[in-house]
C-alpha cells in the first residue's frame, strides 16, 4: 500500500473528484428524488471511476495483479469518496444557493429586518407583525379537545378578549350596548345559581366520573349568537372561561371577554381571596333553568 499521506491525498482528490462531477451531472439529468441518478447514488459513479482510476494506475506500476492491500485501498477510495462526495456536494450546494428573499406577511418589509418568525407557512419581521396579522386573520381549529380530553390551545393575539372582574361585568349588562353573558360551568352548576339573564353553554360537562369535554361547544354558541355578540364569559373562577375565550376569538367572535372571578371568585394556595366572585359580591343572580337560555334549548339550535 502507498504511504498514508499519498492515500489521503488520494481521498482529498476524489472526494473532490465525486463532489464537482454529481453536481455537473445533475444539471442535464435534473433533481430525481431516488434512482441511480438521485442525490444519493450520483456521486457514486464519479467515486468508483476516481478509484479505480487512482489504484489501477498504482498496480499497473507495480505490474501483476493488484494485492490485497490494493485492493482494500480501492474499496476505501471509492467508497469514502462516494459518501465524502455527497455531503461535500450538499456543502456546495448551500453554498452556491441565493439567500431566500423573505417577505413580511404584514407590512412588506425585505429588508432591515431578519427573518424573526414562520408561523402557518408565512413570514413575520417581528413578533409586533405576528401579533398583527393574528388581530385580523383568525384560524379556528376543527377540535378543541385531544383525545384525553384536555383543552388544546388556541393561537390567538394575547389581547384579542378583555377581562373584566364581576362588577364590571355587570355595569356593562346594564348599560344598554347589548352585552350577553354566557356562563360556560356544567348545567348543574349553573342551575344551582348564576347571574341573572345570563346564558348556559357548557364548555365541559360533568358526569359522574368527573368533567368531560363538550364536543358541540362551538357549534352551540355558532347557532345560538353571531360572531359580532357582545359576550361576557364567566365560569367558576375564570379558568374555564378563558379558554372558551381563546376558543371563540379563534373561531371569528369578535367582541368577547373573560369574567376574571366568574361566580365562585378566584382564591391562592391557601384559600385566601384574591379576586371575589359574583355569589360573593351579592350581583343580581338568579337559579334553575330560564327559558330560552338553558343549554338543552340552545343546544336545539344547532343545525
Amino acid at each position: 500500500m502507498a504511504p498514508i499521506y499519498v492515500l489521503l491525498i488520494k481521498l482529498a482528490a476524489n472526494l473532490l473528484l465525486a463532489a464537482f462531477l454529481s453536481r455537473l451531472l445533475r444539471r442535464p439529468l435534473g433533481d430525481r428524488p431516488s434512482g441511480p441518478a438521485g442525490p444519493q447514488l450520483l456521486p457514486l459513479w464519479p467515486a468508483l471511476a476516481g478509484g479505480l482510476l487512482l489504484s489501477t494506475g498504482q498496480a499497473a506500476e507495480g505490474g501483476g495483479l493488484p494485492s490485497p492491500g490494493r485492493a482494500l485501498e480501492c474499496f476505501a477510495l471509492i467508497f469514502l469518496g462516494w459518501r465524502g462526495g455527497y455531503y461535500a456536494s450538499l456543502i456546495l450546494d448551500r453554498f452556491a444557493a441565493a439567500p431566500a428573499q423573505v417577505e413580511c406577511q404584514v407590512c412588506g418589509s425585505t429588508q432591515g429586518k431578519p427573518r424573526f418568525v414562520h408561523r402557518q407557512g408565512l413570514d413575520f419581521c417581528s413578533h409586533e407583525c405576528w401579533f398583527g396579522y393574528l388581530r385580523q386573520v383568525v384560524a379556528p381549529r376543527p377540535v378543541l379537545f385531544d383525545r384525553q380530553g384536555t383543552f388544546i390551545r388556541q393561537e390567538v393575539y394575547p389581547m384579542s378578549f378583555a377581562e373584566y372582574n364581576p362588577p364590571q361585568a355587570q355595569e356593562l349588562l346594564q348599560s344598554g350596548e347589548g352585552y350577553v353573558y354566557v356562563d360556560v360551568r356544567s348545567t348543574p352548576e349553573y342551575e344551582q345559581g348564576h347571574p341573572a339573564g345570563a346564558y348556559n353553554v357548557p364548555i365541559f360537562h360533568r358526569q359522574p366520573t368527573g368533567m368531560s369535554p363538550n364536543p358541540d361547544f362551538l357549534r352551540v354558541m355558532e347557532a345560538a349568537f353571531p360572531p359580532d355578540t357582545k359576550l361576557l364569559l364567566g365560569c367558576l373562577s375564570g379558568q374555564r372561561s378563558a379558554r372558551a375565550a381563546e376558543a371563540l376569538v379563534a373561531a371569528g367572535y369578535t367582541c368577547v371577554a373573560n369574567v376574571r372571578g366568574g361566580w365562585g371568585g378566584v382564591r391562592d394556595a391557601f384559600g385566601r381571596v384574591v379576586e371575589q366572585g359574583w355569589l360573593e359580591l351579592g350581583l343580581p343572580a338568579e337559579g334553575g333553568s330560564p327559558a330560552g337560555k338553558g343549554y338543552a334549548e340552545l343546544a336545539l339550535k344547532q343545525g
